[in-house]
């Protein structure tokens, strides 16, 4: 069982890394040119099992600490970032982004205004390293990771969460609450999902209250290889399979399916949008990715009902490791 420990006051930058080497070298230049004293913040990099060169760069760099952590998933991945972490807050960031100066800064800033903050999320802007293919709509932007900005202190309502790709977490209170489950989310090429969601819904329900930062945005990074159709169809599938695992009563499993419908009408709406301005790509992307959405849902719950109950879904995080 995780235990808490005591820790020092600040931030542990982690960065949960795998199979990226380039985009990781570019995000540790971005931190190496911080702004922020030295002296209240870490650096800590998990290696994911990772087939590349990355462990080589990290042998090589000198500005971060690092592990690996050989238990495939993100959910691993995260759950020792958190306890290998010595700040008392954990901000994690993914391995391809671009970052301004003052991130780091402006988090400390942060922690310091709203002190007891328990967990927080920052915006996400999308930097498409290649362009963006015309058939692309922006209105899927939020699957590439976007996450717009709200007001300094917004308090994310029930059901309503930060992106994992720019959040932070009291590294004791996300322990104590049992941490990300590692039956749910992405694993290795796997493009499942729902693990943050999971998490914070967790959180939430225990009484605490999650913030947004707007003041420490970053850019994350698309190339091609993730602006193809077929990937866009398997992260769509893995969402809806993400979904299913998290909500697991029929009641949120009926309000999801609401809440589909809804997105779907607004999608028929779009695509008709696109299809008069002569932009059938955009259209059927957009009415592809919710019908994509349905189908890893769907095809959750066949494999849920037919696991056997000991194998099913619990809020398994770190505590069951």
């Amino acid at each position: 069982m995780a235990t808490t420990t005591e820790l020092i006051p600040g931030i542990t930058v982690a960065i949960c890394t795998y199979n990226r080497s380039r985009h990781l070298s570019d995000t540790l230049r971005d931190l190496s040119q911080q702004r922020a004293a030295a002296d209240v913040y870490e650096i800590l990099v998990v290696n994911n099992n990772s087939s590349d060169d990355t462990e080589q760069l990290l042998r090589e760099q000198h500005l971060a600490r690092w592990v690996t952590e050989t238990r495939q998933g993100l959910s691993f991945a995260r759950n020792r970032a958190l306890q290998e972490a010595k700040r008392s807050y954990t901000l994690f960031i993914d391995d391809d982004v671009f970052l301004p100066e003052d991130f780091i800064g402006n988090w400390l800033q942060f922690i310091t205004q709203f002190e007891g903050v328990k967990a927080a999320g920052g915006p996400i802007s999308v930097h498409f390293d290649d362009g963006k293919p015309s058939w692309f709509p922006m209105v899927l932007a939020q699957m590439l990771g976007r996450h717009r900005a709200k007001k300094s202190g917004y308090v994310y309502p029930s059901g309503s969460f930060p992106h994992g790709g720019n959040m932070l977490l009291h590294t004791n209170t996300a322990i104590k609450n049992g941490a990300f489950h590692t039956g749910i989310g992405r694993t290795g090429a796997h493009l499942s999902a729902g693990e943050e969601k999971e998490f914070f819904r967790r959180l939430q329900q225990a009484g605490h209250v999650i913030l947004h930062n707007p003041t420490s945005p970053l850019q994350h990074r698309v190339g091609n290889e993730r602006l193809t159709r077929a990937y866009i169809a398997r992260q769509a599938r893995g969402i809806g399979h993400g979904d299913a695992l998290v909500l697991q009563d029929t009641s949120s499993r009926k309000q999801w399916y609401w809440m589909q419908f809804i997105k779907a009408s607004v999608s028929v709406f779009i695509s008709l949008g696109y299809l008069l301005t002569l932009q059938p790509g955009r259209a059927i992307t957009t009415i592809r990715f919710r019908k994509e959405v349905l189908a890893g849902f769907r095809s959750a719950v066949k494999e849920v009902q037919a696991a056997p109950s000991s194998q099913k879904h619990s809020s398994r995080g770190m505590h069951d490791e």
